[in-house]
């Protein structure tokens, strides 16, 4: 899956991309040791994940993965013209206890700041949604999910997004989607007062 998704990547000349929620970075090594032109970066909050990937990179002498602790959400986005998602938010939770509704938002709105020509791809599905600046391009079934390609075509969006989920994509109006985000978040807030 690495492989074919970094091979993506390369056909749209893609040179730095972002794995958002990059884990133990199995995606960012084996993409970067297939693709060695494109420099794959990834952010992961958890400490421990992060240092096994840094260590596995270089135990492997993999240059072109690198790996950081932090809140992806935080890190320059346009420094980048590929992103990658492994479904981060399939389950509608973050693993900090959050909801992650209000990361989904962000999220939307960060790919919605990205260049005209960015390349996004998931596995699995985003969990989430993606800009409508955006088209899909391409869908394949890879290992146990969908390799979807998107492609922002346009600066400026309509009314409504993409919802890319493991099980497939729709569109979603754009009020919709950001109550549904903010119900959820008031629910779980008062269930924790």
């Amino acid at each position: 899956m690495a492989r074919r998704a970094a091979l993506r990547f390369a056909e749209h000349g893609v040179r730095q991309v972002l794995d958002v929620g990059s884990g133990p970075g199995k995606f960012c090594i084996a993409a970067a040791l297939a693709r060695p032109d494109i420099d794959f970066f990834g952010i992961d909050r958890g400490v421990q994940l992060t240092a096994t990937a840094a260590a596995l990179a270089a135990k492997l002498r993999v240059p072109n993965a690198q790996f950081k602790v932090g809140d992806v959400l935080d890190a320059p986005w346009h420094d980048f013209n590929g992103f990658y998602f492994f479904n981060p938010f399939g389950d509608n939770s973050a693993s900090d206890g959050s909801d992650g509704r209000t990361d989904l938002i962000r999220v939307a709105e960060r790919l919605g700041e990205a260049s005209r020509g960015a390349i996004v791809v998931t596995y699995h599905g985003l969990g989430g949604a993606i800009p409508s600046t955006y088209d899909l391009l391409s869908e394949e079934p890879v290992g146990t999910g969908q390799l979807r390609v998107w492609i922002k075509n346009r600066s400026r969006a309509v009314g409504w997004y993409h919802l890319d989920y493991a099980y497939g994509v729709s569109r979603a109006p754009r009020r919709y989607f950001e109550r549904r985000c903010a119900d959820r978040k008031s629910s779980i807030e008062m269930a924790t007062e």
